[in-house]
């Protein structure tokens, strides 16, 4: 029963997939980086926030409040959305007016240019959703790549996150509550990372659009990519950090350090990804990212389990270690979409339609 039900609670996070895509439907390039960033915000740190609560909330009022809790907030939200949300997708929305307007007219000729790209039967819709992020993961190499470089940074938080109360448990003697407070690192890190993609992105965006104008050439999607550089870098030093001084029972600060730079670069890395996803593939975006997300989320399914079986062969140090070294493998993807990601996506079969 509760394996059931944990599958409907997946179906509804699913909806997560759609927050960039409505975000580059309501606004124009240059202002949308910091409203990615805020809607981010909530479901990548929910792991991270809901064991610090859950630990205390099941030790003071018992495991089933931990279950009520997400429930009745998981409810208001979802009055709140029913509320106040309104269609987005631009398809949809001149496919209503020009509707209208033949009702309007007369004049059966009024189409807009998507008409003919949608289907209102269920099954159709259905099928669509089902098949075009697989067709955007074996079309677009560069939704692959970074579908896989997301979903190794993914896998990497999920092992810290299945492992870190035992690790500080065991090596530090934290209680239950205490050790929910081990996750505050990684939560630091990924509020310091968001606050800076929601700080740069739209800048940085600006200013190479200005760069561009001076000499002359077009804009690119890929000048939302430089921060994933500083991403790169910096989760193999967080986890190197972390895997080391917890091997040698360093004060807790400094391991929680490490996990705050992991952290860190895990929002550094995702955001710019959906941001530069938006960007590049416009309409198809929402398949765009539900391949990273879907890839991401079987990845953080299964890499977990090979944490305990890693940390007991070659203890905390090497493990961590040998995680950073596969992280700094994909170091390289941004700088080579930095500079030749144009002319991968001009020779994908992918149509985006502006």
């Amino acid at each position: 029963m509760l394996v059931a039900f944990r599958f409907f609670n997946g179906l509804g996070d699913a909806s997560i997939t759609l927050n960039p895509s409505i975000v580059g439907e309501m606004f124009v390039t240059e202002e949308r980086g910091l409203p990615i960033a805020l809607v981010m915000l909530p479901p990548l740190v929910g792991p991270v926030a809901g064991p610090i609560i859950g630990g205390y909330l099941t030790q003071a009022e018992g495991w089933r409040w931990a279950f009520w809790l997400s429930a009745i907030t998981g409810a208001v939200c979802e009055l709140g959305f029913l509320a106040v949300f309104r269609e987005t997708y631009t398809p949809t929305i001149l496919k209503r007016k020009s509707k209208r307007l033949r009702k309007e007219t007369g004049n059966m000729d009024l189409k807009s240019k998507y008409d003919d790209d949608l289907d209102d039967q269920p099954s159709v819709v259905f099928r669509k959703a089902l098949v075009k992020p697989v067709q955007m993961m074996v079309q677009s190499p560069i939704v692959l790549m970074l579908a896989a470089y997301v979903s190794v940074v993914y896998g990497f938080l999920y092992i810290l996150l299945t492992t870190i109360v035992e690790v500080f448990e065991g090596t530090y003697e934290f209680n239950q509550g205490q050790a929910g407070l081990a996750y505050l690192g990684l939560s630091l890190g990924m509020v310091i990372g968001v606050l800076l993609c929601a700080s740069t992105l739209d800048r940085w965006t600006q200013f190479a659009r200005r760069w561009h104008k001076h000499h002359r050439t077009d804009p690119k999607p890929e000048d939302r990519l430089p921060p994933m550089v500083i991403g790169g870098i910096i989760i193999p030093i967080g986890l190197f950090i972390y895997g080391w001084t917890a091997e040698y029972h360093v004060f807790y600060i400094v391991p929680m350090i490490g996990t705050a730079a992991l952290g860190f670069g895990f929002f550094v890395t995702t955001i710019p990804t959906s941001a530069y996803l938006v960007d590049a593939y416009k309409q198809h975006s929402a398949s765009a990212i539900a391949a990273t997300i879907v890839s991401r989320c079987i990845v953080g399914a299964v890499v977990p389990l090979a944490g305990p079986p890693l940390y007991a062969h070659l203890g905390l140090g090497w493990g961590n270690s040998l995680l950073g070294f596969i992280a700094l493998l994909f170091v390289p993807v941004p700088l080579i979409f930095m500079f030749y990601g144009h002319r991968i996506r001009a020779r994908a079969t992918i149509k985006v339609v502006d």
